[in-house]
Formats: structure tokens, C-alpha cells, sequence
């Protein structure tokens, strides 16, 4: 077994105690302190190496507590030196799970890509790019470790005769002593010791035959280990417990102390110091929070009746509360970035409203894809990046090249959506053939914000039930499962009018669709809608809005509320106005960060003129409404709505959705701009992003994807 970086550990001696990370050598040595361990009776742990290049490479173990994580030792990261900084490892990281035998083949081998230390305990949780999804994680201890209990430790460290054994071992130990954050433990003989590279091992209590997590390894003295002074015996160690909230989930009755936290692939919920309870992205910015800083001690807890609250040190007063009633409920944070408190039913209630939506890399920030149909015959995705504290947009980044005559892109539409509900933005396609046949496609989302080539998802065959004339694709989580989902406006050929949803599989392709609400021949028209999808009210399920033309009376917005299951309730008004519909090019998004997703109209005004009025959302006796409209960008001009294409993000990672626009210049050039959004909904002044050479990229080549479909 082995061990992690120079410590101190006054509380056993004054002298220097080296338990640092296991440097491996190019040609493992062979021998053991402890048992091999034998079939996957521990196949949860996790053999981590830190590094990249012979030399420069060292080893720790850690433990899969979720099929997408790695519970391990911060020292590990940090040599213990300095406090470990949350987010990806400053040096490559990758996690081998499930090989016994390092020299063999099974298991899952996956990049560390996310860092999120416990403060004040050597602990840290380790996000794997891909999931483990073949391994079963450690069960979680749930009573506390006591004085005289018997544990197993397993690791991949040093051996008594192996510098770096390629087999994981096992030892057994004795608690002597427990505290609030350690467990002091000693070997029951003196072949039982930890050893560098067994640093973030697990340490297993036996609850009936069935292995719970207790702690993890931090110190040790390493008697018996291979390289230590013979004359060191000491078998001694301390482990850091893991007796913490873990995962994304928050069962009723558990609860979240100072320090604790949630974690998902895109966020992470944290129990202050303070007593606030704040959600941050992957970019470091506060998503979201319960206002209830300056109460240190405060602590947040899904009660029995379901309601999410954050209570005084005391105890004796609520600070906040999500006003929810989901008995033996769970609070989710989830991949998408939500935290949303379900019932038993999995119904979402509630929602923080904090998906960085368009999120395609991962970085916490917004990005819009595109797809680019070349004049040649050829197609290509494209993605935009949001960088920095201005969102400016980056380079077009090119990822799938179809070759010429795959595709059509005159009989697609397209919509953004996380439709596999891994924390990245996948792009889905509507296509139609000349047989009258329609096939969805996918294409996925990858680490490096770029897409993987489509996969069909869904198709319907020639002669019906769909014709891809009539269809309009919006995508939400219309059913709150943390997926995202496809509408379909479906406009027939007898004038009817129908809502569709289609529910996504884990694969992010779709299920049969269902339809639910429906409207006869003549009461609604294709041609006088446009479309906007969103969690207008809170939920946890995104609604359809719809901006109707009143003809010679301006426009209505309608909301489209969700069912449980992802089907469509009858519309109700939500706001109403004498602008022109023809003028009006709406828009969604949360605007002033403050949970509930608003709208606005990039309006093209009579004289030339274009501006922004946004709705924000409001609740008025009762009643779900968006407010009156307000005047949050005022044009300098040089922008025609006719030569631009609008897309909303939050492209600066600040909580607050942005807006951002590709205009075609009069010199036949693109540019990307960003207005960012204050706290107030209105919008800073515009960012110039990337910008191409006049005439080098074609603007009628281009479409930019959102989460609603806005065209025909």
C-alpha cells in the first residue's frame, strides 16, 4: 500500500512524517505491505495518476462514491503544502476503477477534469470525464466510526518489497482514536501498514458483508514500507473522514453543514461558513444563492415534508425555504445545473433556474453552435465560444465535417439542447425527405465544446403521421428529469394545430411522442407565431411561450405551462402590447438572475432604430404574469434585424443570460457581438467578439442554434 507529500503530524511525534504521493518509477518493482486483493470485492477503488511524462508522474488511490466520481485526498493534488484550488487539475489526472491488476485490461480508465475540495478536511471530490457506469460505487457510512472498530484500507501504494506494485492491496487496522474530521488508526499487525501511493485510499467498515466508507487515507508513518528507515516501525496513521454530504442528491431529513456540498458536472451547491447557500459554475461565478449570508453555523436541510430551508446556528428560526411539499422528496443538483427538489414521483416542484444554457465545453459559461452549409454540397458544425468577464465570442471553432451531399440544410431545423443531460449542449435537427419521411438526428456535445457526427433519434416514415412542413422543434426540459426535450408545433394541413413533446432517452435520442394539448381548425396560425421556450415559473419544467400577432392589435404572449410528464396545458396571457408583431423578434432567458427565465423584443423600429424591451417576470396576486415592458438596449445603430441573427446565453458565466447577435456587415463581413446583462436586466455596452474577413465567411450560410426554433 502507499501514501501522499510531506506532513507534520504533531499529533503522533514532532519529527517530519512523509506520507506524499507515490513517484512511479519506469520499471515497477515487485512486493507488498498487506494482501493482494482478490475479484472485485473492491473493485470501487480507484488508482489515480498525477502527472504527464516519465519522471514527472506520481501515484495516489481514491475511491468511486458515484459512477461520474472519485472521493480522494486533496493532498494528493497539493503535496499538502498549500489549499487545493476547485476545478480542473493543474496536471493531468487520469483514474484507473475496477483493475485489481493494473496490468490487465477491465475496469474503466477515465480523465480527472474537475477538483472540488472540502475545506478543512484532506478531501476532495474528483469528476471523471466519461462515467463509470459498469462499476458499482462505495456504499457511504452512515453510523460514525468508534474506538476498537475493525478496518480494511485498500490501495495501490508502496508494498514491503514493491516500489510500484501493479496489484491493489489490502490491510487491516484498528481505530485508537476519532475526532470530528479524523480517524487515528494502526495496523493490526506489523505487515499492516499505508504506504505512499495509497494516500486517498478508502477505508471499509463490514456492515453485514457489505463494505461502507468511513475515511479516506491522509498520514501515515509507513513502517514496513519499502524505502523507509528499517529502523521506523510504526504502522500508525490518520485518515480523513468522509462523514460528509456527498453526490448531487439531498435525501429528506439530510443536511448540509458548513462546508458541505452538492456537486453536479456543471455546478456546485456549497454550505458556507457564512450560513449563504450558493450555487457556482464551472467558471467560478455565483449562480445563484438563499441571501442568507451572516449567519455562520447556519445549515441547510431538506426537511420530512419536502421543503428545502436554510436554519439559523440555533436552530431556532428559518432564513429561507423553497416552500415545497415533497415528503421523503429528494433536492437534485443535476448535470444540466439546476438544483430542483422532486417528489416521490419525481415531479420537480421547485427550481434555482441556474442551467448555463448553450454550455458546450463545460466551462460554466454559454457558447452558441451553428451549422454551416458550404456552397460546395458540404456541411459543418461550427461553436462560438463566451470567454472571460465580457462573453466576448471567439473564433468559430469547427468540429463535424459532413462530406458533400450528407446533408440539406434547406429541409432541416434545428434546435440546442443538453439532450443526454451530461452538462453539455448537443445540437438536434429535424430533417425532411422527398418521400415525406422525417428523421431527427443528434449530434452530441464533446469535451471540447465541439460535435460529435449525428445519430438519427427518431424517424417517421413516408405517408405519415408527420410531415416535416408542419413541424416547428422546440427544445426544454418540458418534464424536469434534467434532460432536455423536443417540442413539436405541429401546424396540419387541415388547420388544426397540436403540441407534441418528445422525451429523451439517457442516449439523448427520443421517445415516441405524445401529444397533449391541441387546438381546432382556423384558431391558431403557424404564420402569426413565434416561439420562445423557458422556465418562466419556476418549476423545474420549461414552458413554451408564444408571441401571437393581433393583427391590426399589436401581439399577445401566451405560456404554454408543463405537466409532470412533459405534456402542454391549454395557454393563458401573460402579457399583451400594441408593438407591432412583424417588428418584434422575441427572446428568453433569465435576465436579472434572478431564477425565473423572462423575455424580450429586439424591436425594429419605423425610423431605422433598434432596441431591446425586456419582461421581466412577476407574480401579481397570484397569478404568473411578465411585466411591463422595459427599455434595457438602446441601439447606437448600424444594426438591420434583416442582416443578424440573435442568440441568448449567458456567455460571462455571471447567473445573469446575455444577449448576442452575428450581423452581417455592409462589407460582406460578419462579427460576433455580446451585450452582457446587470443585475437590473439591462444590458451593458456591446463586445466585439471575432470577426471575420470581408466575404471569407457567408452570413445566408450560417445558423446559429437556440434552444427555439424561430424560423418556418
Amino acid at each position: 500500500m502507499h501514501h501522499a507529500s510531506p506532513f507534520r503530524l504533531s499529533a503522533l511525534a514532532a519529527a517530519a512524517l512523509l506520507s506524499g504521493p507515490l513517484a512511479l518509477s519506469a520499471t515497477p518493482a515487485h512486493a507488498v505491505t498487506g494482501t493482494p486483493a482478490v475479484g472485485d470485492a473492491y473493485a470501487f477503488t480507484a488508482r489515480l495518476e498525477i502527472g504527464d511524462g516519465e519522471g514527472n508522474m506520481r501515484g495516489c488511490s481514491g475511491v468511486l462514491v458515484d459512477a461520474q466520481w472519485v472521493l480522494t485526498a486533496a493532498s494528493c493534488f497539493t503535496g499538502g503544502l498549500t489549499e487545493l484550488a476547485p476545478g480542473r487539475p493543474v496536471e493531468k489526472t487520469v483514474a484507473t476503477i475496477g483493475r485489481a491488476d493494473l496490468t490487465g485490461t477491465g475496469g474503466h480508465v477515465a480523465e480527472i477534469v474537475d477538483l472540488v475540495p472540502r475545506a478543512g478536511r484532506d478531501l476532495v471530490m474528483a469528476r471523471l470525464a466519461t462515467p463509470a457506469t459498469g462499476i458499482t460505487p462505495v456504499a457511504m457510512a452512515v453510523a460514525s466510526p468508534a474506538v476498537g472498530d475493525t478496518l480494511t484500507v485498500a490501495g495501490y501504494g508502496r508494498t514491503k518489497t514493491e516500489w510500484a506494485p501493479t496489484k491493489l492491496h489490502t490491510g487491516s487496522f484498528t481505530i485508537n482514536s476519532v475526532t470530528e474530521t479524523d480517524v487515528n488508526i494502526v495496523g493490526k499487525t506489523a505487515s499492516d501498514a499505508i504506504c505512499k501511493g495509497d494516500t486517498g485510499g478508502p477505508l471499509l467498515r463490514d456492515n453485514n458483508g457489505t463494505p461502507e466508507l468511513v475515511a479516506v487515507s491522509s498520514r501515515s508513518w509507513q513502517g514496513g514500507c519499502f524505502g523507509q528507515d528499517a529502523a521506523e516501525t510504526r504502522t500508525d496513521a490518520i485518515a480523513t473522514r468522509t462523514s460528509i454530504t456527498l453526490g448531487s442528491r439531498l435525501n429528506a431529513g439530510q443536511s448540509l453543514q458548513a462546508g458541505d456540498m452538492l456537486t453536479s458536472a456543471t455546478n456546485r451547491l456549497t454550505m458556507q461558513a457564512d450560513g449563504d447557500l450558493v450555487i457556482a459554475s464551472g467558471a467560478g461565478k455565483v449562480l445563484w444563492s438563499t441571501g442568507t449570508g451572516g449567519n455562520p453555523g447556519a445549515t441547510a436541510r431538506l426537511d420530512a415534508s419536502g421543503n428545502l430551508v436554510v436554519r439559523n446556528a440555533a436552530d431556532t428560526a428559518t432564513l429561507w425555504e423553497s416552500k415545497t411539499t415533497a415528503a421523503d422528496g429528494q433536492a437534485v443538483l443535476t448535470d444540466r445545473g439546476n438544483l430542483v427538489v422532486y417528489n416521490t414521483q419525481n415531479q420537480s416542484l421547485w427550481s434555482s433556474n441556474t442551467v448555463v444554457r448553450n454550455d458546450i465545453n463545460g466551462d460554466g459559461r454559454s457558447d452558441i453552435g451553428s451549422w454551416y452549409d458550404f456552397t460546395a454540397g458540404s456541411d459543418a458544425t461550427y461553436t462560438f465560444f463566451g470567454q472571460g468577464d465580457n462573453g466576448a465570442l471567439s473564433a468559430p471553432f469547427k468540429s463535424y465535417t459532413a462530406p458533400v451531399g450528407e446533408w440539406d440544410a434547406r429541409y432541416m431545423k434545428f434546435v440546442s439542447g443538453d439532450f443526454n443531460g451530461d452538462g453539455r449542449s448537443d445540437m438536434a435537427m429535424l430533417r425532411g425527405y422527398s418521400d415525406a419521411s422525417v428523421k431527427a438526428f443528434v449530434a452530441l456535445g464533446k469535451t471540447d465544446g465541439g460535435f460529435a457526427t449525428p445519430v438519427q433519434a427518431w424517424s417517421s416514415p413516408a405517408g405519415g403521421p408527420f410531415h416535416y412542413s408542419y413541424m416547428t422543434p422546440q427544445a426544454g426540459d418540458f418534464n424536469g428529469d434534467g434532460r432536455d426535450d423536443m417540442a413539436v408545433w405541429y401546424a396540419g394541413a387541415d388547420g388544426t394545430t397540436k403540441l407534441h413533446t418528445f422525451t429523451t432517452k439517457t442516449n439523448g435520442t427520443f421517445n415516441t411522442p405524445v401529444a397533449s394539448w391541441s387546438a381546432p381548425k382556423g384558431t391558431w396560425l403557424r404564420t402569426a407565431t413565434k416561439f420562445v421556450t423557458g422556465d418562466f415559473n419556476g418549476d423545474g419544467r420549461e414552458e413554451l411561450g408564444v408571441y401571437y400577432d393581433q393583427g391590426g392589435n399589436g401581439m399577445k404572449t401566451y405560456v404554454f405551462t408543463t405537466q409532470p410528464g412533459g405534456t402542454f396545458a391549454s395557454p393563458t396571457p401573460w402579457w399583451e402590447t400594441t408593438l407591432k408583431w412583424d417588428q418584434a423578434v422575441p427572446q428568453a432567458g433569465d435576465f436579472n438572475g434572478d431564477g425565473h427565465d423572462d423575455t424580450l423584443i429586439w424591436y425594429d423600429y419605423a425610423d431605422g432604430s433598434d432596441k431591446t424591451s425586456t419582461m421581466l417576470f412577476e407574480k401579481v396576486d397570484g397569478q404568473n404574469r411578465f411585466g411591463s415592458a422595459k427599455l434595457t438596449l438602446n441601439s447606437s445603430g448600424g444594426f438591420d434585424v434583416k442582416r443578424l441573427q440573435l442568440a441568448t446565453g449567458d456567455y460571462n458565466g455571471d447567473g445573469r443570460d446575455d444577449l448576442a447577435i452575428m450581423n452581417h456587415q455592409s462589407d460582406n463581413a460578419v462579427k460576433m457581438w455580446t451585450w452582457t446583462a446587470r443585475p437590473d436586466a439591462l444590458f451593458n455596452g456591446g463586445q466585439a467578439g471575432w470577426a471575420s474577413n470581408p466575404g471569407a465567411w457567408v452570413y445566408t450560410s450560417t445558423k446559429l442554434v437556440n434552444t427555439y426554433h424561430t424560423g418556418n
